[in-house]
């Protein structure tokens, strides 16, 4: 059963109105009324196409995204038949815990030079709804990096410029060995080390108003990660 809230539901009115006019009104209402609900939990997940990025080989990579309708619910899909791909492989390291809310440019899945006009389609199946999200090459789906900052809200109307469009995303490394091991809850310490290139410039905190507390800027720098999504190749869903 779906758990179910609702934001600014309309009221019904009927006031002062003809037949055929209170009738468009009943009708008018009640879709806003519709398009006003959201779901805690049971509602599906919707795969989605970000767009394609070319490689340094002449290669391209698919970037793919989803929408999961859920406020809270984490839905776990294997891989399988109800989440795999039409070409290539079934396994094209898609996720299979979905997260709720919209979470975009998750995962990238490399096609060869010569893929052409194909098509490769990701099918997804949760709550018993099937979805699918068809990737192409066509040039009007093309992605850079300012498409991504604008997608992800980190440039604002107009601020595209010769200095924006040369940004390169950080750069996240690992201290020490790439591979661990490790016993069920035994706790593994990670080092990383991020450089960026300080594009764009960062604001002055505090500027224009009082000076920041510096107990509250030492706990805000140091915050763990609320959580670790492995794999998901656009960063650490951080605090």
């Amino acid at each position: 059963m779906s758990s179910l809230s609702t934001r600014g539901r309309s009221q019904w009115r009927l006031v002062g109105a003809a037949a055929p006019t209170a009738a468009a009104l009943f009708v008018l209402e009640r879709t806003n009324s519709a398009q006003s609900l959201s779901y805690s939990r049971g509602q599906p997940v919707s795969p989605a196409f970000e767009g394609w990025e070319t490689n340094p080989d002449g290669s391209s990579s698919f970037v793919f995204g989803y929408m999961n309708n859920n406020w809270e619910e984490e839905i776990d899909v294997p891989v399988g038949p109800d989440n795999s791909f039409n070409l290539i492989g079934a396994d094209l390291g898609q996720p299979t815990r979905f997260l709720p809310r919209r979470n975009r440019f998750v995962f990238k899945v490399k096609v060869p030079k010569d893929f052409s006009n194909k098509e490769l389609v990701w099918t997804l199946k949760t709550h018993g709804v099937t979805e699918k999200a068809y990737a192409t090459l066509r040039q009007d789906y093309f992605m850079d990096s300012v498409v991504i900052a604008s997608e992800t809200g980190a440039l604002g109307a107009g601020a595209s410029n010769p200095t924006m469009r040369s940004n390169k995303p950080p750069v996240a490394q690992i201290e020490g060995a790439k591979t661990r091991t490790a016993k069920v809850g035994e706790p593994v310490a990670l080092a990383a080390v991020v450089t960026d290139g300080g594009i764009p410039k960062g604001m002055v905190i505090g500027q224009g108003g009082p000076p920041p507390n510096p107990a509250m800027l030492v706990r805000r720098n140091y915050m763990p990660p609320i959580r670790l999504t492995v794999g998901k190749w656009l960063g650490l869903h951080l605090s």
